[in-house]
């Protein structure tokens, strides 16, 4: 089955960064597919679980520390929908 060209992700756990008046919510994940430049960026890590989470966030356009605090169910949904392009993408393991 073809990938989508893009897909929203409404997180199970929304992610909060700061505090107060300054926090910061995210509750989606707005994925498409990566780019050459992106990929080379994700891909010099030397974790399967690094390289999904630079990958997210470069992708979804927010700060590697918002990716960090997924919960690991919103994690492997993304994971698995951007290692979907390419054959060699990010593995999370299996689902249950």
């Amino acid at each position: 089955m073809p990938q989508a060209d893009e897909k929203i992700i409404t997180l199970r756990k929304p992610v909060v960064l700061g505090k107060g008046e300054d926090a910061l919510t995210y509750s989606v994940l707005n994925l498409r597919e990566p780019t050459a430049g992106e990929l080379e960026k994700a891909t010099t890590l030397p974790t399967n679980v690094g390289v999904s989470i630079t990958l997210i966030s470069l992708v979804a356009g927010i700060p590697r520390s918002a990716a960090e605090k997924l919960c690991q169910r919103d994690l492997r949904e993304a994971s698995d929908y951007l290692g979907g392009f390419t054959e060699d993408g990010p593995e999370t393991g299996p689902t249950e």
